[in-house]
């Protein structure tokens, strides 16, 4: 053990409208589990959606029942992706973003307060972006690193963090070299694995990582060979509209959260537990924020939980016992 000790990593996917699942089984770990999430955790890395939650926590302006019941509502969510007639109509396939990220600025910037990222003293908080301009990955850490020193606020963090491609505009940064990002998701959709890499660089040794990953949800495999085939036949003649129309922006996230998840469980065995699952086809959409699809996330945020509150409840039992264990050497 290093002398840093134990830390406690609550890592986040992305994924759009999603966000309601991670949100919901965060709710479930305090009020049926009894464990106080922000009290529980020493650092939160969120990308996209994520990045919206990791912040919520680190900064602590509210309780997390407001952050599942309002922030991510179907009322609060149709508001940050508002739908004029011709978005219906055209979709991602049209030759500007489908959202004006407007409402979504204004909801963050209201939460969080003006909260700047250096102003979080007692949390650790880690939101990725991407630069696309330079093709480089943007970290966003209090008090470490280059992305933090001009101190941005969390609004315009998180802005950038979720600004998914053909969904909602690229987003400027206030600093004097000025960057213009996009969502960290276009790196990595499974922060996990920059988290750890980030608390080995705080310091601590790989024994002392400890992290309950939340997931988003990856499609459940209900097609028959004739329809692989079918699909699969149709792609060789997909070109840009093709595969936005047939979700590449979902693709490019699910297969980066499998390879951090993998790394991860070799990387830290039974100190990582991740909580993620099967959705239906029609769950994965990105930005669908009806009730009926609330309500439907809500449900499967109930079901992860329960099938995974024996490990969750092992990871918090073990890592206090870790932190006990580390406090008893100091002199």
């Amino acid at each position: 053990m290093s002398a840093k000790g134990p830390i406690l990593i609550l890592s986040i996917d992305g994924g759009g409208s999603r966000g309601v699942i991670p949100a919901n089984v965060l709710l479930h770990i305090e009020q049926d589990a009894g464990i106080a999430v922000r009290d529980s955790f020493d650092f939160y890395a969120g990308v996209s959606t994520g990045a919206m939650i990791a912040a919520f926590l680190a900064t602590n302006v509210g309780s997390v029942e407001h952050l599942a019941r309002d922030s991510y509502s179907s009322e609060n969510l149709s508001k940050m992706m508002d739908k004029t007639v011709w978005d219906k109509m055209l979709g991602r396939v049209q030759n500007q973003p489908k959202y004006d990220g407007i409402n979504k600025r204004e909801y963050v910037d209201a939460l969080l307060d003006g909260v700047r990222i250096n102003d979080i003293q007692d949390k650790h908080l880690l939101i990725l972006a991407y630069d696309f301009i330079n093709r480089d990955l943007v970290t966003f850490r209090n008090h470490r690193g280059h992305d933090a020193a001009y101190n941005p606020t969390l609004t315009e963090i998180c802005d950038a963090a979720t600004a998914a491609p053909t969904l909602f505009p690229t987003v400027a940064t206030s600093s004097l070299s000025r960057r213009w990002l996009i969502d960290g998701a276009l790196t990595t959709n499974d922060p996990s694995i920059c988290a750890i890499t980030e608390a080995l660089a705080m310091g601590h040794g790989l024994e002392d990582i400890w992290m309950l990953s939340l997931g988003t949800g990856h499609p459940v495999h209900d097609l028959s060979q004739e329809d692989r085939d079918e699909i699969g036949t149709a792609s060789q003649g997909w070109g840009l509209v093709g595969w936005l129309s047939n979700g590449l922006l979902d693709h490019m996230l699910s297969a980066s959260s499998c390879v951090s998840a993998h790394q991860c469980e070799q990387l830290l065995g039974e100190r990582y537990v991740r909580v993620n699952g099967e959705l239906p086809r029609k769950l994965m959409q990105l930005d669908n924020t009806t009730e009926s699809r609330v309500m439907d996330f809500c449900s499967y945020a109930y079901t992860w939980f329960e099938s995974s509150i024996e490990s969750i409840e092992s990871l918090m039992r073990n890592v206090a016992q870790a932190r006990e264990a580390h406090a008893s050497q100091q002199p």
